[in-house]
């Protein structure tokens, strides 16, 4: 009962903080000119944007298949991008829980172990993270002086994020020094611990499932591909919203990383977290506040439209899936 309070006091907060953002982002906003410059953009152009978004769901859930395929384990590919498109969907309601849901349905539909999928979904959290650093690399050679005013309207110059990301390491270091000493005293003599660790061997098997991935250039090809489509539906963007056309893929990246950044806060499907980022970002590059907000509300509207159709129709898969 306790745990559930807290998770419940947890997602309050954080649905106040996207309310909040989501405020502060809008609240000199003239609603008439907001919805007359949102009916000006390019349909045509959103159902691509939309469509380039699919691709990437389609690509993880291809990804997953031959990552656990790695792991002797045979899951239906349209079973493994439903999930994938379900787990969308339960973010948008309840940030990080997702990825649990959709190790659930491919457990209940394809019979592989838990601990199996939860290693291969850290895996891919690793490759992603990756693949975003340098997204973050390419911003800063590309577009350091945007970037360094961006982080500053957000709250953190880049000498502070150096600062910070020091102090963290230094105490992540000793926090995990420490770890080790108790594990080894005390932990390892608990008898469930036994079982802990061998879910974590599961994970650990998940992690390594890369190693024995046979095609690795095809599966690098997927996790970039991912990426190239997530910046892909921002240069869309940059083309079917008044005014931004004259963008190209330097500032696609540096927006890239605003909207990841967005999305990684774990608001509700990143509603206000996206919106103030994105359209500060923006202003950054000398666009007006109102067409910020413009393309945030599209590119995020179109984005959150798809994941609540793929979703529902991946929970029917699933579903149907289950009942064979």
């Amino acid at each position: 009962m306790v745990l559930n309070i807290k998770k419940i006091f947890q997602y309050l907060l954080f649905l106040s903080i996207g309310a909040g953002l989501l405020f502060l982002t809008f609240r000199t906003t003239d609603s008439s000119n907001l919805w007359k410059n949102i009916q000006s953009v390019d349909s045509l152009g959103l159902l691509l944007s939309i469509g380039i978004g699919f691709v990437a769901i389609v690509l993880r859930g291809i990804r997953w298949v031959q990552l656990l395929s790695s792991l002797g384990y045979e899951v239906k590919h349209k079973n493994a991008v439903a999930a994938v498109g379900f787990s969308y969907l339960v973010n948008l309601v309840t940030p990080r829980v997702g990825e649990v849901a959709r190790c659930s349905a491919i457990n209940r539909t394809d019979n592989v172990p838990l601990d199996k999928l939860f290693g291969t979904v850290v895996l891919e959290r690793v490759v992603d993270t990756l693949l975003f650093g340098i997204v973050v690399l390419i911003t800063v050679i590309t577009q350091l002086n945007q970037l360094d005013v961006f982080l500053e309207q957000s709250g953190a110059a880049i000498p502070e994020l150096s600062a910070r990301f020091v102090t963290t390491a230094l105490g992540g270091f000793v926090v995990f020094i420490l770890g080790l000493w108790i594990t080894k005293k005390y932990w390892l003599k608990w008898s469930v611990s036994q079982k802990i660790l061998m879910f974590l061997k599961g994970i650990s098997e998940g992690l390594k499932s890369i190693k024995k991935v046979k095609n690795k250039p095809l599966f690098w090809f997927y996790s970039i591909g991912i990426w190239v489509c997530y910046v892909s539906t921002i240069v869309v963007g940059f083309h079917i919203v008044p005014g931004l056309s004259d963008l190209g893929v330097g500032a696609a990246f540096y927006i890239s990383v605003a909207a990841g950044i967005g999305y990684v806060i774990p608001v509700p499907g990143g509603v206000g977290a996206y919106h103030y980022l994105v359209s500060n970002a923006l202003t950054v590059l000398g666009y007006s506040h109102e067409t910020g907000i413009t393309f945030a509300t599209v590119i995020h509207s179109g984005q959150s439209l798809m994941f609540i159709t793929t979703g529902a129709i991946g929970m029917l898969i699933l579903y149907f899936a289950r009942k064979k």
